[in-house]
């Protein structure tokens, strides 16, 4: 496997970075709400809900949601968002919305989509079958 060239790992971490300085704003909204809290996973600070996760930033500052499988097959049929894989199969209820834009222009859309997450994930809705 040949190296990742360091500007290319630079600008992955640059991604990251604004991506998660973006949820942070966003997850502000969301910290008084009941059973939410921060914690770190994956190198980056995640938003759960009564310990179960409900949104956190990519290797590649996309942010990473848990939706209603409806919901999620919606923007991924808009291409606002692609399917997160689970081990070998696409995750049914995530889905990852890349960080592509000015922080302004995602924000409301980040916004919504945190809290959609925040929801369905504290709903305790059960899993499809």
């Amino acid at each position: 496997m040949a190296p990742v060239p360091a500007d290319a790992s630079d600008e992955r971490r640059a991604q990251r970075r604004l991506g998660q300085e973006l949820l942070d704003e966003v997850a502000a909204d969301l910290a008084a709400l009941p059973g939410s809290s921060r914690r770190r996973m994956f190198g980056c600070e995640g938003l759960f809900t009564a310990g179960r996760v409900v949104a956190f930033v990519d290797g590649d500052g996309a942010l990473v949601v848990k939706l209603p499988p409806d919901r999620a097959s919606d923007l991924v049929a808009e291409g606002t968002a692609t399917r997160v894989r689970m081990g070998r199969s696409p995750a049914r209820e995530w889905v990852a919305v890349p960080r592509a834009g000015a922080a302004d222009e995602l924000r409301p859309l980040w916004a919504e989509l945190v809290r959609a997450s925040y929801d369905h994930v504290s709903s305790g809705a059960p899993r499809p079958s």
